[in-house]
């Protein structure tokens, strides 16, 4: 199984605040790439912001699916859409 380090989970959050940056819904794929893995976010969220000056309060998924490959094929790993959300509400 593969870790999902923190340097990982900041390196998504930020892709991830980059698309939804001034929506209210977002349903697309994440695609993070390097030299030892690629991996991808599937999801589908609502993007709860404040009526008064748009800033994001929290990201609500609907629907999410991880995934990450290696030379070797598709692996397991712990990832947790709870921790990707600890790593987003600090940017907020």
């Amino acid at each position: 199984m593969i870790t999902i380090n923190d340097r990982m989970y900041e390196k998504i959050a930020d892709l991830l605040l980059r698309r939804i940056e001034e929506t209210h819904f977002f349903n697309g794929t994440i695609e993070y790439d390097t030299d030892e893995f690629y991996s991808s976010l599937v999801c589908t969220l609502i993007v709860c912001r404040d009526q008064e000056n748009g800033r994001i309060l929290s990201v609500l998924p609907v629907w999410w699916d991880f995934s990450l490959f290696q030379a070797e094929g598709e692996q397991t790993t712990d990832f947790s859409w709870n921790e990707l959300n600890r790593f987003l509400e600090r940017k907020f």
